[in-house]
């Protein structure tokens, strides 16, 4: 038996293998594809000189996005090789996201440019759109004004945005079958409903901000149980497009869930008038009368999130949310009247200590939180036994 396979031997299920490297080898590639990315954006930067057009002119655009669609063709070309034939898996997420890039850049010039050269807008036009609901307050009423002064082309700009993010990830996954992408893709998939949803009603959208983005969170994490539930071994690369759904959706649906908490699954007048309360961790470090009350709320958010994320086998629920846990507790410990230096070493000492306890006793506890399911059946693809191994 070789090392790989003494190595892939000992590979659990139970214990998540992280779906981006396959081995050094990957590393390896994706530092030369790094390097020829830098490489062939200098080259396009020295050709785009050497062409001497006068900037931003029609003439020097068409340039410029030809010569990023070349690079696209050339990355395309390269994930042909590298992820379609041999399976890297780091260096496809490289590759992936300059398509994605690449592509995403050209598809909003180009719709940029059908307004202003087919549409027969410009600047000055968009102005005078937006000018009847000058000095009017946010309402139905101010939204309905602007939007009865814009015609579909411009109304529909964060779908036209939207689609040209979700198209080229989507197109990467169908064709490569990457999970990286696949990920992507849901990301962009989220985003294009809601995109969709705002265009046709931009003011119950952002009155009901916090709930669409539970929404949003809940629909990217439902997906990856969905793709989770068709590979309960954790095999395939349904498992890896899993993980990468969770770990996009694990931030996402954290910070929407918080923010519920916080404002309620609606906005006020207040609410828009002071934006920068909306943000839970402004709010938490701004040291108010509630800012204890905010805290202990997070801590229990974020510890529902860890007993699901125990249930479901899949840590980046718990890893999303470190950093409000950390502020959350070092809001806790400092209304004791410490110093910042004794604040900070607890927190630091708490959070760490209940992380690699949590991760050295992860499948005993599991074991136990799972005693009331069933080993076999659909719900034990949701919740996928512990085994008798120590974790």
């Amino acid at each position: 038996m070789t090392q790989s396979d003494n190595a892939a031997s000992l590979a659990r299920p139970q214990d998540e293998m992280l779906p981006f490297l396959n081995n050094f080898h990957d590393i390896f590639t994706t530092i030369g594809i790094l390097i020829l990315l830098g490489g062939l954006g200098a080259s396009a930067g020295q050709i785009m000189t050497s062409l001497g057009l006068p900037e931003g002119e029609q003439a020097w655009q068409l340039a410029l996005m030809g010569l990023i669609a070349a690079i696209a063709v050339i990355v395309w070309l390269l994930s042909a090789l590298l992820v379609g034939r041999q399976r890297r898996i780091l260096p496809g997420m490289v590759l992936s996201g300059a398509f994605a890039v690449s592509a995403t850049i050209i598809l909003v010039w180009a719709y940029v440019q059908y307004l202003i050269h087919g549409a027969g807008i410009d600047e000055v036009g968009l102005e005078t759109m937006l000018s009847p609901a000058e000095g009017m307050e946010f309402s139905r009423a101010s939204v309905a004004v602007v939007l009865d002064a814009m015609p579909w082309s411009i109304r529909g700009l964060p779908v036209v945005f939207a689609l040209a993010t979700f198209l080229p990830v989507a197109v990467y996954y169908v064709h490569f079958r990457l999970p990286f992408a696949g990920g992507l893709a849901g990301v962009g998939l989220v985003s294009l409903t809601a995109a969709a949803a705002f265009t046709l009603d931009p003011y119950s959208i952002l009155v009901n901000l916090p709930a669409v983005g539970v929404a949003c969170g809940g629909a990217l994490f439902l997906a990856g149980i969905v793709f989770d539930m068709r590979d309960p071994g954790r095999e395939s690369r349904l498992s890896g497009t899993a993980f990468w759904l969770h770990f996009f959706a694990a931030p996402m649906l954290l910070s929407a869930v918080l923010n519920v908490t916080q404002l309620g699954w609606t906005l006020d007048a207040a609410d828009f008038e002071n934006m920068d309360q909306t943000n839970l961790m402004a709010a938490m470090i701004a040291d108010n009368a509630d800012t204890m009350r905010l805290a202990l709320v997070a801590l229990s958010v974020i510890g529902i999130f860890a007993l699901v994320s125990l249930l479901i086998n899949r840590r980046a629920l718990i890893v999303s949310g470190l950093l409000t846990a950390g502020v959350s507790i070092g809001v806790i410990v400092s209304s004791v009247g410490l110093g910042t230096g004794a604040v900070v070493a607890i927190t630091m000492l708490v959070l760490g200590g209940v992380v690699v306890l949590l991760g050295a006793a992860w499948n005993p506890v599991r074991r136990i939180l799972l005693t009331p399911f069933p080993s076999a059946g659909p719900l034990a693809r949701v919740f996928p036994p512990a085994d008798g191994a120590v974790g």
